[in-house]
């Protein structure tokens, strides 16, 4: 007798029959039979789904010969996502399990891509309104890096930064998935040559995606040999740059498989606002570095003193410090006489020895011809001994100084100290210009 399921060998979709109780396979479609191969005495969770028992989500107890059940399923086995209809039928007597199964793989890519870069334009919003309120690389990125990562399924989410004089770059901050190693302490100070074959891309603004490490192994050596050794299989890495120069980079390592294929605008979109926040930070420090700082002499300014006192004396009284006051003499001469270009080098050297003979302690030019030195730290014979070689420095350089000394062996705040060093300097001032009487300035 002729076989009445025949007809569906002209279909595309697959089709099979198998017995209700045994699961044996007893019929396949020509589609279905050029997909899984020989089938005849096997049962059909061996032949499509290469299982060895019954599947834990067999739903012959829920067909009937009424109706068909429409369900979706992904078959590890193909890799494939199948829209599949069944119902019992009648073979040869017995009933049996029909199937149809209908490839919704493209369909099911196209919306999940779909859905991807709906949530990567999603994230790139909720990264641009966050980045907003960070410092730059001084801020806290982690809330960043953890949304990219965890949305991205990946294992770590990094940013790396180039030193200043852009020989080398570090690992600055970094969110890794739970159980991953971190690896931040490692990448410290990596020489700019593991990145050689990427440099070219990364000043163009293109991000670097990495869909098999193995395929570094030839193309690119040193950066291959910078990241098999973190467990790396996929990479994706996109530069951050201000102005034309490459300060950095962020990076995801072994993000799930379908992000590789849809996150390249959303890096290039990302680290554009990431470098534009970077800049703004960068404009915003290099403003408050000159708000805190003398332009004459590179020394602290006024600004910088008061934040600076403000931050020390938080902390209450202290002692085992010492203030350095000093105020030059005869400036005002200087001026009038040989002119301002001359005072302000006299002013620049004062400057430059009372650094010199006082590394590591604050040093300010407190407007005019005053400077101020706070010195912690110190034992009071530390101290005369510093002092003494500040005045070797400021004769060496013909600084004529008017100073006032004060050691806090009590505890007292820095202001106070800084208050009774001013006093006693202006004391010191005032005997130089009692003797000197010619002098066109005195202060009084």
């Amino acid at each position: 007798m002729a076989n009445p399921y025949e007809i569906f060998d002209a279909l595309a979709e697959c089709v099979y029959v198998s017995d209700l109780d045994t699961h044996e396979m007893l019929y396949l479609n020509g589609s279905a039979e050029r997909l899984v191969g020989d089938w005849r005495g096997r049962t059909c969770y061996d032949v499509v789904l290469g299982k060895d028992a019954p599947c834990e989500f067999c739903n012959n107890h829920e067909l009937s010969a009424d109706a068909f059940v429409t369900w979706a399923h992904y078959n590890e086995k193909f890799g494939r996502h199948y829209l599949l209809k069944d119902k019992v039928v009648d073979w040869e007597g017995r009933p049996a399990r029909f199937e149809v199964a209908f490839d919704m793989t493209a369909e099911q890519e196209q919306r999940r891509a779909l859905e991807t870069k709906l949530g990567l334009e999603t994230l790139l919003v909720r990264c641009a309104m966050k980045l907003q309120n960070i410092d730059g690389f001084a801020g806290d990125m982690t809330s960043v890096l953890q949304m990219i990562g965890e949305f991205m399924e990946a294992d770590r989410v990094y940013l790396f930064q180039v030193s200043p004089d852009g020989t080398s770059f570090s690992n600055s901050h970094e969110w890794c998935a739970e159980g991953v190693v971190p690896q931040i302490d490692e990448l410290q100070n990596m020489d700019l040559h593991f990145v050689t074959q990427w440099m070219p891309l990364f000043l163009k603004r293109e991000t670097i995606v990495v869909k098999n490490l193995e395929d570094l192994r030839e193309t690119s050596p040193n950066e291959y040999e910078m990241l098999a050794p973190q467990g790396i299989t996929t990479l994706v890495d996109a530069p951050l740059l201000v102005e034309g120069e490459l300060i950095g980079s962020i990076g995801v390592d072994n993000p799930a498989a379908i992000h590789l294929d849809h996150c390249g605008e959303f890096f290039s979109s990302l680290s554009y606002f990431l470098s534009m926040e970077l800049e703004r930070y960068r404009t915003k420090e290099r403003f408050r570095q000159l708000s805190f700082t003398d332009t004459l002499t590179g020394l602290g300014n006024r600004n910088r003193f008061i934040a600076d006192v403000e931050e020390l004396d938080a902390a209450g009284p202290r002692n085992g410090f010492g203030v350095v006051y000093v105020d030059m003499n005869g400036l005002k001469d200087i001026n009038d006489r040989d002119g301002h270009a001359r005072g302000d080098r006299a002013l620049i050297a004062a400057g430059s020895a009372l650094a010199d003979a006082l590394p590591g302690a604050y040093v300010y030019r407190m407007g005019g011809d005053e400077f101020l030195a706070i010195v912690k730290d110190v034992s009071a014979d530390g101290f005369d001994a510093l002092v003494e070689t500040v005045r070797a420095r400021l004769a060496d350089a013909s600084c004529p100084m008017a100073m006032g000394l004060h050691y806090a062996a009590e505890p007292c705040l820095v202001d106070e100290a800084v208050r009774w060093a001013d006093g006693a300097m202006y004391e010191d001032k005032r005997a130089y210009y009692s003797s000197h009487a010619a002098s066109a300035r005195y202060r009084g």
